[in-house]
């Protein structure tokens, strides 16, 4: 890294700092401590203390306590607010050099309101009103309570259900995140503040790997300030770790659940917390908590290719995942003032598991009816990926005098490894009547379920058709390792009456990210009809009879630990064995930030500088038949940011907010590999493109905000990103006819929209009906990519591929969420209904396909061969899209005596379809189903502690 960027940033900040506290601000002053808690000792995190005069203000913490430093010696009103609470106003005196101490117990705002509605889910809300309500940039929180309250299988899962928020799945649930219409490579993902590293070749964390269970609460942060990392252009995702509060926290949790696919799959989940605060003063604060789940997921796939361009699969896959995560956190109160923490979190996930397929295909004639060529083919499958991350971040906290400093260094790992992805194949017999000469025809009638059938009598699923053709065995190492430290010192200042603080800080990151994939194939010694290959010396007990609800047979499958035992092997002449797609890449990334906050009557202005210098050096890739290449690179970055919040009321407000931000390109697409897949009626390649930019972005936010009666919140507002030198994927077919995709820099794109949303606890209903609340929410986005001329591998232009500017990758136009609760006495219960509408998750159509659906490419002597080409935008040419997800989920606990509450839930009550499609959804491409999940069990926790 340049030594002169790296010091820049912060010879600025220190300057300004130096010269803002020039003069009297140096003044003695004294300051302010405490604890918020209701009135049975839970902690209250983001309470609102505001002290006059002055209105010096801060919020409570994961553990209810605060600190309001730089204040001048003399009496002050201090009131602390938190919604559904009556707010309580107290009369301090603080004097120079010393710290007065306040603690408050706060009760609930009416006599009719029952104190139980604020533990559990019903208080997780009201702590996420006051927390999203009281910050300085627009956020969206969820507490560990509402994530709980719904059978989320991740953290991935519990995002979802918050404002303009979508998500890619995998398997059944969520796996990436993906904010305001932006795509998952445009999500920051921190734990407690700082980026964590991914487990995989691309930026964005998978979250997956992390049970839900493992967090204090999950906080969006949708606005970026300058104390906060440059990424994030849609949002950043930042896990917050428990941490021990001033009362135990027991809390231990068992479920089991059960799915009515594929002869029947079991669920289960173990969860503990325990933490204490132990010495006098209760100065030390231990926690730790574990979970583990098992789930024994099943999926019925298929995935038509489209049909007519050549057919589909049709796939079982017999999963049996595991995640197993721990988290903990020491901290030592070494004063009011003063503390000191450990924090660390750790998540290893197996995602195990077996998949069979017969691959059903055919060509065409040229009036488009299959041709007599068809085939079938059998593949069997296992996948053995192990993914884990962790984080370890020491840091403290230090009030001295009018300035608080704050400090941390930190380490986080993400890998991904596997030793054997294995897959085998099985053909029909050189002189198998499904070799080649099945004459199908094709019944498109219904396009979500299309069929090719085969002529009567004969038999598609006969084992002795299949003979052991060879397979592949798959070894990947991909890990990432990252070492960092910050700083920042926060001082208070008054100036002509008003409160302000002004923060200046740095942080350092070093990124080592590499790659090594090792893939053998491998086919049998024996003549290919030998009878030692026959598929029926290979034959599982696996069976399916009532393979996507009967519309499609499926079977017989093979068992794979039969096909290891197979040893009469060797290599593949026409496969050799590769060693690709491996890099060594080193990210250094040194940040500064000057920032100032100040309170004028009924504005609150923050307002923010922040600058990044980015160096990166590719140590080296190894592509077959070609020397390593060593690329480096370093930019600085310069990100200001800006919001005005104007109270119009103690309840309600607007707020405007600028913010420019970054997002770096994936690690796989900036190092310079390539690969080349040859191999059928035409040849694709893969590169990567050293040579790409940053992707920035212009954030502007306007927010309404009002603070409802008695407990809940209303929220509306839109936003507009400008998005300059866009990432996207393009591909152009080379002169010798191979069709080569590479990420570049498209031109220009932006994406706008609204969202509301509503959270509303009916308490002042009579009755049984005081129990009824609601949380729901509306996202509406659109959004304009340009796309670029395509470059050859030598920089010359080859044209437009696309003359339409379509919308960005993965921004759904609709998102919105509906979630009616109830709560009373010991009963709570939660509906959650959530839904993200179709959107673009890659490009495909091109301006070649423009014209009417034809088929082409065959011999017209025979009139066999021929494909699908042209269609249009809507066509089986277009680009492809995931499905419109409608999702309803239910869980309801009930307490019992002794600390202990019945947990019931269903998951995935409308068995929602997973998929994609091209064009049009009468062109499918893939579409699986998981079936509903029911389950219950019992939760422990003596303390009833949040």
């Amino acid at each position: 890294m340049s030594f002169k960027f790296s010091v820049k940033p912060f010879a600025i900040a220190v300057y300004a700092f130096l010269f803002l506290l020039t003069g009297s601000m140096w003044a003695q002053t004294g300051s302010m401590t405490g604890t918020v808690v209701d009135v049975q000792g839970r902690a209250l995190q983001g309470a609102k203390i505001l002290a006059d005069p002055g209105g010096a203000s801060v919020l409570s913490d994961a553990q209810g306590q605060f600190t309001l430093g730089g204040l001048s010696p003399g009496s002050y009103n201090v009131s602390v607010s938190y919604a559904g609470f009556a707010t309580l106003t107290k009369n301090v005196t603080v004097s120079t050099g010393q710290t007065a101490r306040m603690d408050v117990s706060l009760s609930v705002a009416s006599s009719k309101q029952d104190v139980q509605v604020y533990a559990g889910r019903a208080g997780g809300e009201i702590e996420a009103i006051n927390r999203t309500f009281n910050a300085d940039n627009i956020i969206n929180v969820l507490p560990a309570d509402v994530i709980k309250s719904l059978p989320n299988a991740n953290v991935a899962d519990a995002i979802g259900r918050l404002p303009s928020v979508t998500l890619e799945r995998d398997e059944g649930e969520g796996k990436y995140v993906q904010v305001r219409g932006t795509e998952p490579r445009l999500t920051n993902t921190m734990v407690d503040g700082v980026n964590i590293a991914s487990a995989e070749t691309v930026r964005q964390v998978k979250l997956d790997i992390i049970p839900a269970d493992l967090v204090e609460s999950v906080q969006i942060n949708k606005t970026l300030q300058a104390n906060m990392p440059g990424d994030g252009i849609g949002g950043s995702v930042d896990l917050r770790t428990k941490s021990a509060g001033d009362k135990p926290t027991v809390r231990l949790e068992s479920t089991g659940g059960y799915t009515p696919i594929i002869g029947g799959r079991a669920a289960y989940q173990f969860d503990g917390t325990l933490g204490k605060r132990f010495l006098e003063g209760k100065k030390l604060g231990l926690l730790f908590g574990g979970s583990y789940d098992w789930n024994g997921r099943g999926i019925n796939d298929l995935e038509p290719g489209p049909v007519l361009l050549g057919g589909y699969d049709i796939r079982d896959y017999q999963y049996y995942r595991s995640r197993t995560g721990f988290a903990g956190t020491a901290d030592y109160r070494i004063n009011d003032g003063s503390s000191i923490y450990l924090k660390g979190l750790y998540s290893l996930f197996h995602n195990f598991g077996n998949r069979w397929d017969y691959n059903v295909a055919t060509t065409y004639t040229q009036s488009g009816q299959p041709d007599g060529t068809g085939t079938v083919t059998f593949g069997a499958e296992i996948r053995r990926p192990i993914q884990d991350l962790g984080s370890l971040q020491l840091g403290g906290r230090h009030l001295m005098g009018r300035s608080l400093l704050s400090w941390d260094t930190e380490t986080s790992v993400g890998r991904t490894r596997d030793n054997g992805y294995s897959d085998a194949k099985f053909s029909p017999g050189d002189n198998s009547v499904l070799n080649g000469g099945v004459q199908f025809t094709l019944d498109n009638s219904k396009p979500l379920t299309p069929k090719l059938i085969a002529p009567t009598g004969l038999n598609i699923f006969d084992p002795t058709q299949y003979f052991y053709a060879g397979q592949s065995v798959n070894h990947y190492y991909n890990p990432e390792v990252d070492l960092g430290f910050g700083a920042s010192l926060m001082t208070s200042y008054t100036v002509g009456g008003h409160a302000g603080t002004f923060e200046f800080g740095g942080r350092f990151r070093n990124v080592h990210k590499f790659a090594n994939l090792d893939e053998t194939y491998t086919v049998p010694l024996a003549n290919p009809n030998d009878s030692s290959l026959s598929m029926t010396r290979f034959l599982g007990s696996f069976t399916d009879s009532n393979y996507y609800g009967g519309a499609y047979q499926f079977g017989p499958t093979v068992n794979y630990d039969s096909v290891k035992a197979f040893g009469e092997v060797g290599p593949d002449p026409n496969n050799p064995n590769v060693k690709t797609n491996n890099f060594n890449l080193i990210e250094k990334v040194s940040a500064g930030y000057v920032m100032n906050t100040i309170d004028l009557n009924r504005f609150r202005i923050v307002a923010g500088l922040r600058f990044e210098n980015t160096n990166e050096s590719d140590k080296g890739t190894t592509v077959p038949n070609a020397p390593p290449v060593a690329k480096n690179g370093s930019y600085l970055d310069v990100l200001p940011s800006a919001s005005v919040r104007y109270t119009i009321t103690p309840s309600s407000g607007l707020r405007l907010v600028y913010g420019r931000g970054l997002s770096r390109p994936n690690f796989s697409d900036l190092v310079s590999f390539a690969t080349v897949s040859p191999g059928g009626v035409r040849t694709t390649s893969s590169i990567g493109n050293p040579n790409l930019k940053a992707e920035h972005a212009d954030n502007l936010d306007l927010l309404y905000e009002q603070s409802l009666n008695p407990v809940g919140l209303l929220q509306a507002g839109v936003f507009y990103k400008r998005l300059s030198d866009p990432i996207i994927p393009l591909t152009t077919t080379l002169p010798d006819g191979t069709i080569q995709t590479q990420p570049q820099n498209a031109g220009d794109a932006y994406v706008y929209g609204f969202e509301i949303a509503f959270q509303q606890h009916f308490t002042y209903l009579p009755g049984m009906l005081s129990g009824i609340g609601l949380s729901a929410n509306y996202g509406y986005t659109s959004s304009q990519v340009t796309f670029p001329k395509m470059l050859y591998p030598d920089g010359s232009p080859t044209g437009v591929s696309r003359n339409d500017k379509p919308s960005l990758l993965r921004q759904a136009p609709h998102t919105w969420n509906i979630s009616p609760t109830y709560d009373k006495r010991n009963l709570s219960m939660r509906l959650g209904l959530s839904y993200n509408a179709a959107n673009i998750f890659s490009y495909q159509y091109s301006n070649s396909n423009a014209g009417p659906l034809v088929f082409t490419g065959g011999d017209p002597t025979t009139n066999t061969g021929y494909t699908a080409s042209g269609g249009g935008l809507k066509g089986p040419n277009g680009d492809t899209y995931l499905y419109a997800h409608l999702q309803v989920d239910l869980q309801g606990t009930y307490k019992l005596a002794k600390g202990f509450s019945v947990v019931g839930y269903a998951l995935n009550l409308n068995n929602e379809v997973f998929g994609f499609y091209n064009g049009s959804t009468n062109n499918p491409i893939q579409r699986e189903f998981y079936r509903q999940t029911f389950g219950g069990g019992l939760r422990w926790s003596p303390t009833r502690e949040r």
